[in-house]
């Protein structure tokens, strides 16, 4: 870790700044390491406001109390080598003109910036949801869904009205995907066990989704769509679809129709856009702020700078729709931005994007899960062994790619 105003090249000569440890930016610094080592008069640096890397696709488990946040912090100097700079600070902003960072430690200059900035949480400017509800996007937000909960069940356990005991514990998670679902059946699984350690009755925790759309999983398989929604059901899980949310009171989640749905917690895993300071940075933008790039992930009219992963818009030119924000999206991308680095510095000729879907896994509680691989819909238990196996594939692939270059040093 280093200072950032002692980190700056100034005019960046030489500097690939890559911004963001997420899925997209570790995984560009990571190939890009090897692929540097004969040219060592290029810079490589990774800042990031943690110092540590998180594995977001598993904030569900910790959030319904299975898995413990440090699991799913991986220390980033656990997996860089030394030939990348690692720099922990906020990013604040660009100076696009200057070609440079703007940084909580001072600014930082790059010849190449990748932005991997990820996002945020998109609260749809839906009144009071910012302040009404948990978000679930850090190991730390999932801390405090948890905490949330455990503090409502002993406030429900304290309540002499078995109507109020009900509704204190009872969890409203809004939005029907992949986090919404994965966290509904956690939670379902899991409240009825703790509900008892509380001295409360096993029946009284309840967990509500909320989606807005017409289905649960959105762009799924109708078979993954109705295997998720039996799974949910089996667990007690309430569901309501068509269900808009008008807004966010201390009472609970206020439907378009008039419903009020109450409860003790409430999260929102409804949707995410770009961070603020991209907004208002002068790149181009599009929808939910995402960063337009051209078919190389080159900003555009700003081939030096490139983005992947959630914030950047690239539209697929077999469908003409832009990729969603998922893990395996963001490592592709970021494996694109590194051989576009690497092809720019050798004089070569950079490479398009290309998407290829390897499927859609999803957790339904402790036990079970919904897949759409290869053209084949499967749900159970065997669906829940197969995520658990991508999320041990992946922290074996971001150590191996750190070894990868190890060795070939």
């Amino acid at each position: 870790m280093e200072n950032a105003v002692n980190a700056s090249t100034g005019g960046g000569g030489g500097q690939i700044l890559v911004a963001g440890a997420g899925y997209a930016g570790l995984h560009v610094a990571l190939r890009l390491t090897a692929k540097l080592r004969n040219n060592p008069a290029v810079e490589l640096t990774l800042v990031d406001r943690h110092d540590y890397h998180q594995v977001l696709t598993e904030l569900p488990r910790v959030a319904g109390g299975t898995r413990a946040a440090d699991a799913v912090r991986i220390p980033i100097q656990d997996l860089l080598a030394g030939r990348v700079r690692f720099i922990q600070t906020e990013i604040n902003g660009f100076d696009l003109a200057g070609r440079r960072l703007l940084t909580g430690a001072g600014p930082i200059g790059w010849r190449w910036l990748v932005l991997t900035l990820g996002s945020r949480p998109n609260d749809f400017a839906i009144p009071g949801l910012a302040q009404r509800t948990l978000s679930l996007y850090s190991a730390s937000d999932a801390e405090r869904v948890w905490a949330a909960v455990s503090k409502a069940l002993t406030a429900a356990a304290t309540a002499a009205d078995p109507e109020q005991q009900r509704r204190l514990a009872t969890v409203v998670v809004g939005g029907g995907g992949a986090t919404g679902v994965e966290l509904a059946g956690e939670l379902a699984e899991m409240l009825p066990e703790v509900a008892s350690d509380h001295g409360l009755a096993a029946d009284r925790p309840a967990v509500l989704l909320v989606e807005a759309g017409p289905t649960i999983l959105a762009g799924s398989s109708p078979q993954l769509i109705d295997k998720a929604a039996r799974i949910l059901s089996d667990l007690g899980v309430q569901v309501r679809t068509n269900a808009t949310i008008a807004a966010a009171t201390e009472e609970g989640f206020r439907l378009n129709d008039g419903q009020l749905m109450e409860g003790g917690v409430f999260v929102w895993a409804g949707g995410v856009k770009a961070p603020e300071f991209v907004a208002e940075s002068g790149l181009p933008t599009g929808h939910n702020g995402r960063v337009k790039v051209d078919r190389y992930l080159r900003v555009l009219d700003r081939p030096e700078i490139y983005v992947a992963g959630d914030l950047a818009s690239v539209v697929d030119p077999r469908t003409g729709h832009v990729p969603p924000p998922l893990a395996q999206v963001a490592l592709e991308e970021g494996e694109t931005v590194a051989c576009n680095l690497d092809a720019e510095l050798r004089g070569k000729q950079p490479e398009a994007f290309t998407f290829h879907d390897k499927g859609f896994v999803v957790s339904v509680g402790t036990r079970r899960g919904v897949a759409d691989v290869a053209g084949i819909t499967t749900g159970g238990q065997l669906a829940h062994l197969l995520k658990d196996a991508i999320e041990w594939e992946y922290r074996q692939s971001v150590r191996h790619l750190r070894g990868w270059d190890l060795v070939a040093r």
